[in-house]
């Protein structure tokens, strides 16, 4: 749709010179946004959800402005530098973390098109500059004008450089994006920076713990920081009002230039690698042929048994599944070191439950994942249970070795292997509900995700959003059905009596196998009846 769009609207305007095509490239871009909300209301939610969310932002950031205009000027100058730097970073990275750039106009889609780079990269960085956050961030910078009320030149030269601001952070977060989209084609880099990331959230409890303890310290080094992020290109645009109001003409002047020069020079960094992006695509890739039949050997000769060998290889081959396994290995370290900064042994043992609810439910994109390729489920006519119990089997060989493993684990080091059948029977509860729950939602909801090949950090229009209300409803589904056996092991905690403790263990599982059981019944229900329909939705969002 995007390439007949384009195709349609650059041809009049050949004769119009760069900013005609520019201008029809943002056009472009609102209007596959518009087409792909219209036709697809929840995503039109989301979005809009959005919206409302980023004026909220932009309400908070005035009020905390207006807090500042009536501080010192030395706390205020700090702050805003801090905070300035700290929303460049956030543009750079955070599409890589999130998945959270809209990636309409991708070099994959423009490569064809008789323009010049320069005038692509100009119509792809205005573009993302009239986006939601784009134009949330032009009026956050120039609402900082009101912290120097004082100064008039200081305000002026806030408004002024509030364009600026924003697009030094579009161009900042493209450059970025562009360099790992690249990157991120190479297996061995995607296993360094799984690695590194590893590494990272492992290292999440000690690095909050250490910053906890020396919280004060760190309130001593911001004056520093917020001096030298000023000469960098993160802090150079905010600095200069700071140093008009503070009457440092000169400091001003030369951190003015480094603003201003920072622009050209990300966009001088983001051009070889956009053509070289573009380069990438137009090579091709290329396939390799692996021996064997891998999972489908081991699995029996059914559709069942089929379903279950491929959504086992897209767990351990699929980045987009490979870092819902991290949490397996991250989660019990992370609050293992929490529980040892505030003495609650308890939080170590919870672990077990968190890994419970969230593998179970990540069966709630599973089949939003499988994309057009869903379509082989339809024609060979895939019975809804099949395919339910297919790919529950899959994620339960991850899964309930892994909760036994680090309920056993977890109960010994903390030495309550008393409380261990209570632990097991609220961490089967949570995880069959959980089966259950995603076998009953994967079957309605069509998730807005990047599908297979697609580029790693795209995100589909109102997707963030979407994504946070359907995790919502699934955690609130597996709140209210886990409540019985929630309370029992709430008494046996407390009682420490064998009774309560069996008692829990017996009624966890029985509960949560019923509801697994239900919720597979009821899924594939959905499923036969709504498969069609699913495929289609599938289909408009790949």
């Amino acid at each position: 749709m995007a390439e007949s769009l384009l195709s349609q609207d650059v041809a009049p305007v050949t004769r119009s010179g760069p900013l005609a095509r520019i201008r029809v490239m943002v056009r472009l871009r609102f209007r596959v946004m518009w087409n792909t909300l219209t036709r697809h209301p929840w995503q039109l939610v989301g979005a809009i959800i959005g919206v409302l969310y980023g004026l909220g932002i932009l309400t908070m950031v005035l009020i905390g402005l207006v807090a500042l205009s009536v501080a010192d000027p030395a706390p205020a100058r700090i702050a805003l530098i801090l905070a300035g730097s700290a929303l460049v970073l956030g543009w750079m990275v955070g599409p890589i973390l999130f998945s959270g750039m809209d990636r309409t106009l991708d070099p994959a889609r423009l490569v064809m098109f008789p323009m010049r780079p320069d005038t692509q990269l100009a119509g792809i960085a205005v573009s993302g500059l009239l986006g939601v956050p784009g134009i949330v961030t032009i009026f956050a910078a120039a609402a900082t004008a009101v912290t120097w009320f004082r100064s008039p030149l200081a305000v002026v030269a806030a408004l002024l450089l509030a364009p600026v601001a924003a697009v030094t952070c579009v161009l900042a977060s493209q450059l970025l994006v562009t360099a790992m989209s690249r990157l991120a084609g190479s297996r061995r880099f995607r296993e360094v920076i799984g690695a590194v990331v590893l590494l990272l959230l492992v290292l999440i409890g000690p690095l909050m713990a250490g910053i906890g303890a020396g919280i004060s310290g760190i309130m001593n080094l911001l004056p520093g920081i917020a001096e030298g992020l000023s000469w960098t290109p993160l802090g150079a645009v905010w600095a200069v009002p700071a140093e008009i109001a503070a009457g440092h003409g000169l400091l001003a002047l030369a951190k003015l230039a480094i603003a201003l020069a920072t622009v050209p020079a990300l966009f001088a960094a983001w051009r070889p690698l956009y053509l070289a992006n573009i380069g990438t695509v137009s090579s091709g890739t290329r396939a390799t042929a692996r021996a064997g039949t891998g999972w489908f050997a081991r699995f029996p000769a059914s559709p069942r048994g089929a379903i279950a060998a491929r959504a086992m290889t897209y767990w351990l081959r699929d980045p987009r599944y490979l870092q819902n396994i991290l949490i397996v290995i991250v989660m019990p370290v992370v609050l293992g070191f929490a529980s040892r900064g505030s003495e609650l042994p308890i939080m170590f043992t919870a672990s077990t439950v968190l890994v419970a609810a969230l593998l179970p439910l990540a069966i709630f994109t599973d089949l939003s994942y499988d994309g057009t390729a869903f379509s082989t489920h339809v024609l060979r006519g895939v019975r809804g249970i099949d395919d339910r119990l297919g790919r529950l089997w899959a994620n339960a060989i991850i899964t309930v070795p892994a909760v036994l493993i680090i309920a056993v684990v977890t109960s010994v080091i903390v030495g309550r292997v008393d409380q261990l059948p209570t632990l097991l029977g609220v961490s089967g509860a949570v995880m069959l509900s959980g089966f259950g729950i995603a076998s009953v939602s994967s079957a309605i909801f069509v998730m807005p995700v990047p599908q297979s090949g697609e580029n790693p950090f795209a995100s589909k229009p109102g997707a963030g959003v979407l994504s946070l209300v359907g995790t919502a409803g699934s955690f609130g589904s597996l709140f209210v059905l886990t409540l019985p056996t929630t309370g029992l092991a709430i008494a046996a905690g407390i009682t420490n009596q064998p009774l309560w403790v069996w008692l829990t263990f017996a009624v966890g599982l029985l509960t949560g196998g019923l509801f697994c059981w239900l919720g597979v019944r009821l899924g594939a229900r959905i499923f036969d009846r709504k498969a069609p329909d699913l495929l289609e939705r599938l289909s408009a969002q790949g």
